[in-house]
Order: C-alpha cells, then sequence, then structure tokens
C-alpha cells in the first residue's frame, strides 16, 4: 500500500470516530443539562421549607408550596433517569 491510501484510510477512521464523539457528547451535554434542573428544583424545595420554618410555625399556604416544589423536584429526576428513546 502507498501513502496515499494509507492517510485516506486514518483519515477515513478519525472521520467516523469524530462523528461517534459528537454523538455522545450530544448525550452527555443533555444529560448535564437535566442534572442542573434537578439541582435547581432540590434547591427551590430546600428554601421554600426554609422560608416556612424561620417563623416557627408553617400555614397552609407555605405546605402547598413546598408540596409544589417537591413534586416539581421529582418530575426532574424521573426526567433524569428516564430512558431515551
Amino acid at each position: 500500500m502507498d501513502l496515499d491510501t494509507i492517510l485516506t484510510i486514518v483519515s477515513a477512521i478519525m472521520g467516523i470516530v469524530a462523528l461517534l464523539a459528537g454523538g455522545f457528547w450530544l448525550n452527555a451535554k443533555g444529560k448535564l443539562n437535566q442534572f442542573k434542573n434537578v439541582v435547581a428544583e432540590g434547591y427551590d424545595v430546600i428554601k421554600a421549607a426554609v422560608e416556612a420554618i424561620d417563623d416557627d410555625k408553617i400555614d397552609r399556604a407555605e405546605v402547598e408550596l413546598i408540596k409544589q416544589e417537591a413534586a416539581e423536584f421529582k418530575a426532574a429526576v424521573k426526567l433524569l433517569f428516564a430512558k431515551q428513546s
């Protein structure tokens, strides 16, 4: 085999590897964004709970806010661990 053939084969292999790496990066990038959302929703739950107990009493509106934030957190976690098709 001459040098041109070898370089063509190496170039084709590098192109395929780059294509596969790009696909993996897009998947990882999406998961990182979902993880960021989980962290943000978790922070919202903690913030709502801390604000509710700051005055040493929790009223109905605060309980509802905590439940809503917890439901959003749960949805974000489910989305993070959902199987992608």
